[in-house]
């Protein structure tokens, strides 16, 4: 966070609030120049996605600038995931386009026997074709 345009702790103060479910917390995109990473969670025997955001204003184009070479670099440095038919277990030809999985995850989760990288109850994904 780029504690210039906003502290930390008038950010925690005024934007995060504690998620509805009861567990972790949500908070808004504010500001000029803000990209946030929610980290991906262990869920039972699989691991639950996380996501990268940013806020890029109007006209901004330093920030948005700065959101293409941090796409890039998660892009480049993640591996591609494919869809998983949850009832057939058959593995989608091509790659999701808005989809990764970081090294690590890759290396724990989502193998063709165990696609377990998901995004919700019946969005599940692997890593090998």
């Amino acid at each position: 966070m780029d504690t210039s345009i906003l502290s930390e702790r008038v950010f925690h103060r005024e934007y995060v609030v504690p998620h509805p479910s009861g567990q972790g917390w949500v908070y808004a995109i504010v500001g000029t120049g803000l990209a946030s990473l929610v980290r991906s969670r262990s869920e039972g025997d699989s691991l639950r996605n996380g996501e990268m955001r940013a806020a890029v204003p109007a006209g901004d184009s330093r920030t948005a600038e700065y959101v293409r070479e941090l796409m890039s670099v998660v892009r480049t440095g993640g591996t591609r995931v494919f869809a998983v038919d949850p009832m057939t277990k058959s593995i989608a030809r091509r790659a999701e386009r808005n989809f990764v999985a970081w090294p690590e995850a890759a290396s724990r989760f989502g193998s063709k026997e165990a696609p377990l990288l998901t995004n919700g109850p019946m969005a599940c994904f692997a890593v090998e074709r």
